[in-house]
């Protein structure tokens, strides 16, 4: 992939906004051509700077200065961030159209959620009862499996891996579509009956595959009334719910953040610790532990099920 500004954009809808992208991106649907007034951030290919000037030393591969933020991943590219309106990427000679789009969708797009006062969440979330449920946890927590799972079983998955919530003048939180696939480990997607050798791979040479999901129509936002954070019991224990108050819930969302480490060098701390003060007067926030293992998933996600039926 070569920088040039000369190929014609596509309008894409993600999350609150569109992209106006001169890189063709499979993984988002198409915005309608009318009806839709999201605002448009744009996505180009073109000549980025090895640094910011006057910006300190990178921090986790981020420069950020005034209202700009550079991010470099080694043998990827370099994208910048402007004021939550611009991307402007620029390819690593030899980087595969797969991963510049990857870090595009991700990172990149952390990136400008933060500078537009988004707050994203390292957590994926479907729609029960009518609003947002979402499921956080570290890498390999389960949490696109239970998404899978819950898709199956005739629920709307919103979102996978990131999931992005705007507030009201109220102070209300609102959980947005994200991008209509789930990523799934090889033996994950096995196991939920899909052949990974006809999906496409999220990055080259992972052993990790996208799944594609229905897209839920017009974009529209959803209250967003519970976060669960997964984590693993231990093999003596029963796997508990519990709910987090005050400063664990807030230490919990602090650390599901999205590209959370971004903040400090992009100079929004305060305005992020914030958001999760809203959000936690806004939802509730929960500890899931579960037995570990395929063979006791179901059994962990009916328990989950139940739980949130509950509400």
């Amino acid at each position: 992939m070569k920088p040039t500004g000369s190929a014609p954009a596509t309008l894409y809808s993600c999350f609150n906004f569109r992209l106006r992208s001169a890189i063709r991106l499979d993984e988002l649907v198409q915005a309608p051509k009318e009806g839709d007034e999201r605002p448009i951030v744009d996505v180009r290919l073109g000549a980025v700077a090895e640094s910011l000037p006057g910006a300190a030393p990178p921090l986790h591969g981020l420069q950020a200065a005034g209202g700009e933020a550079l991010l470099t991943v080694p043998n990827v590219g370099r994208y910048l961030a402007r004021d939550g309106l611009e991307i402007v990427v620029d390819p690593a000679p030899g980087a595969s159209e797969r991963n510049v789009r990857l870090f595009l969708l991700g990172s990149a797009l952390g990136m400008i959620c933060h500078q537009r006062g988004l707050l994203p969440l390292h957590a994926n979330a479907i729609v029960a009862g009518g609003a947002a449920v979402g499921f956080a946890g570290r890498s390999g927590a389960g949490k696109s499996t239970l998404a899978a799972h819950f898709q199956k079983s005739g629920y709307e998955v919103l979102c996978d891996d990131v999931c992005i919530l705007s507030f009201d003048a109220e102070g209300e939180a609102f959980a947005w579509p994200g991008l209509p696939r789930l990523k799934l480990w090889g033996d994950a997607a096995s196991a939920l009956g899909h052949d990974p050798a006809a999906l496409d791979r999220a990055m080259d040479g992972m052993d990790k595959y996208h799944v594609p999901v229905s897209a839920a129509g017009p974009a529209r936002p959803i209250p967003f009334r519970r976060l669960y954070v997964l984590g693993r019991a231990e093999e003596s224990e029963e796997g508990q719910i519990l709910r987090l108050r005050g400063r664990e819930a807030m230490e919990a969302v602090l650390a599901q953040t999205y590209r959370g480490a971004y903040l400090a060098p992009m100079g929004l701390t305060g305005r992020h610790f914030a958001q999760c003060a809203a959000l936690l007067a806004s939802a509730e926030i929960w500890s899931a532990s579960r037995a570990w293992g395929y063979d006791v998933f179901k059994r962990e996600a009916a328990r989950l099920e139940q739980h949130l039926s509950s509400a």
